[in-house]
């Protein structure tokens, strides 16, 4: 049988796009979250901020590219923001594909000149450096349950990026998580902060919550000011 080859063009196309868009006010700081691989962004927001700040603006996106979910005969609609195998180095969907989208959307909705908090859990976490880039104002990021990968930084983070990670991560490892994380504040984010959450597995939990509520918090005082 002769072999089968693949061949791959660019081309342009018009994907629907849904998010949440919450407490709306002029000139509120913007929090922007990123769901995790197969997960959608009403599921993290529920996980990670579920008692909001009414003087954040929220604005939780779900990725482009559908990932639906099977579970007791049901479906549950799931996202994810791009499909990459980095050990293999083969990219199907580029991250910028969505980065480039969000970019678009933020446009829309007018928020440019916002000054943004960015969250993102797992493949969001490691989508943060690539949707950076097209955004403007970003005054701090949180990764939780991500891994760290300096190359995907064009240049030192200006900005501070805090991990969050549980010591029974069964998805990601604690340790990698946090030796890829050392790695990287040293060449491209000195104001970066690690923090372990003791029995947390891949996820967020009460204590995790309270940690990013009250930091967020912290930098509302800060942007206020």
């Amino acid at each position: 049988m002769n072999e089968i080859k693949t061949d791959k063009i660019q081309i342009n196309s018009e994907i629907p796009m849904t998010y949440h868009h919450l407490n709306q006010g002029s000139l509120k700081p913007l929090l922007l979250f990123f769901h995790g691989y197969a997960d959608s962004a009403r599921a993290f927001l529920r996980r990670a901020y579920p008692e909001m700040n009414e003087n954040f603006e929220v604005l939780a996106v779900n990725g482009l590219f559908p990932v639906p979910q099977k579970k007791d005969n049901e479906w549950k609609q799931a996202y994810a923001w791009y499909f990459a195998d980095f050990q293999s180095r083969s990219i199907l969907i580029d991250p910028e594909v969505c980065a480039k989208a969000i970019s678009h959307l933020i446009e829309k909705l007018q928020l440019q000149d916002r000054q943004k908090i960015l969250i993102g859990f797992s493949q969001g976490g490691f989508f943060l450096p690539f949707v950076l880039p097209y955004l403007k104002n970003v005054k701090q990021m949180y990764s939780i349950g991500a891994a760290y990968r300096e190359e995907d930084y064009k240049e030192i983070l200006k900005i501070k990026l805090d991990a969050l990670h549980g010591t029974e991560d069964e998805v990601i490892p604690h340790d990698m998580a946090e030796s890829s994380f050392k790695e990287f504040v040293q060449k491209k984010n000195p104001q970066g902060a690690f923090h372990t959450f003791k029995g947390l597995k891949h996820t967020m939990n009460s204590e995790s919550r309270l940690w990013l509520s009250e930091e967020l918090n912290k930098q509302l005082e800060f942007i206020l000011k």
